[in-house]
């Protein structure tokens, strides 16, 4: 079996966003979340902020072509959502918008979208929380004790998760602070999420899969960008949701995680996609909430197709005794940012470069996994 952990570490390296995306992600949030603060209208019914999407789960990858880097920033509000209908509530932020960013403002069903010339903010207003959610997001806009720059490692990840009443390796969906409720403009109805549940979920998933689990989910989010055109969907968070529910856990490598994802997807789904149905996935922290509502059945089974040929192909891959042909079948599947096989990667040191990969993608490159 030939892992080659230095070639993911190379590979994930080539993927991730740059520093200059990294730049992009922080001065937009930070200038937008600044006016947010300071803006004397939105103070009427302001009670916090805080990012969320992949870019907070560590699991986003770079931009490709003319996409901008994204980042979501939700505004929790004291607005009272039995007062206000979803598209009434939210026309509350538009005269901020007009104000501090004149045309480069757009509406979409659940948020607005801020198109600078580098990134794209989407700027999320959600109904007034509970009195646990007021706490756990805080005077200083922080998700608990959960900073920007949080480090990985197991000591941090056990202390933020209790502090907001998630205990580490149990499956209780007991949760100590309530979801919040965003505006479905389109739909006309306000619908449930929970961010800050999904956030520690990450973070406690990638402690139980030895710290491989985000960039299981970057490895299979980059093979779906580049290799995978039709169908649209599922991807993005949908995307990162199936793979969450399907990756095992005491995995000891990138190559294993994604090989036993794939195959997980492709056994478990058989049915769903032989009928054209689209399975239930309940959403972290709110299991009614079905992840894949908006993905139909035709476009699931397609997908289902291009990962039963991917699972078949990384399975070759995993197994594969001569690291130089893993290799080659390894770009195969994840096409030319895997890097070529080179003479430090063979299997006398697999096990060296995967215990450094390991710390590699868990506390010491925090700088990388926070911006996945």
């Amino acid at each position: 079996m030939a892992t080659l952990p230095s070639l993911f570490e190379q590979f994930l390296s080539d993927i991730r966003p740059t520093e200059e995306h990294k730049q992009d992600y922080k001065d937009g949030h930070e200038t937008l979340r600044e006016r947010l603060h300071e803006d004397d209208a939105v103070s009427e019914y302001y009670v916090g902020d805080f990012l969320q999407g992949s870019y907070r789960r560590w699991t986003a990858v770079k931009p490709i072509g003319d996409e901008k880097s994204d980042v979501d920033i939700i505004l929790v509000t004291n607005l009272d959502r039995n007062d206000q209908p979803p598209a009434e509530a939210m026309e509350n932020c538009e005269p901020f918008l007009e104000e501090h960013y004149g045309d480069q403002w757009e509406r979409k069903h659940r948020a607005y979208q801020i198109d600078e010339e580098s990134v794209e903010l989407d700027l999320v207003l959600t109904a007034a929380p509970s009195e646990a959610m007021r706490d756990a997001i805080g005077p200083d806009s922080s998700i608990g004790s959960l900073p920007v720059n949080a480090a990985l490692d197991m000591g941090e990840t056990e202390e933020l998760l209790q502090g907001l009443g998630f205990e580490p390796g149990t499956k209780s969906d007991e949760w100590k602070i309530d979801p919040l409720d965003i505006p479905d403009r389109e739909l006309e109805i306000w619908e449930k999420t929970h961010p800050l549940y999904t956030i520690a979920w990450t973070i406690d998933k990638n402690a139980r899969t030895n710290k491989h689990y985000v960039n299981v989910v970057k490895t299979i989010k980059w093979w779906r960008r580049t290799q995978v055109s039709e169908p649209e969907r599922p991807k993005g968070y949908p995307l990162e949701h199936i793979v969450g529910w399907c990756c095992p856990d005491d995995i000891e490598s990138v190559a294993e995680g994604v090989t036993l994802t794939f195959e997980d997807i492709a056994q478990r789904y058989t049915t769903h996609a032989q009928n054209e149905e689209t399975p239930f996935l309940g959403a972290r922290g709110l299991p009614d909430n079905n992840v894949l509502a908006r993905i139909d059945g035709e476009d699931f089974a397609a997908f289902h197709e291009n990962v039963v040929e991917a699972a078949d192909l990384a399975r070759q891959a995993l197994d594969e005794e001569d690291p130089s042909t893993s290799r080659d079948l390894w770009h195969s599947l994840l096409g030319d940012e895997f890097p070529p096989y080179g003479s430090d990667d063979d299997d006398s040191n697999g096990e060296r470069q995967s215990a450094q990969f390991r710390s590699s993608s868990g506390s010491t490159s925090v700088s990388d996994q926070r911006f996945a």
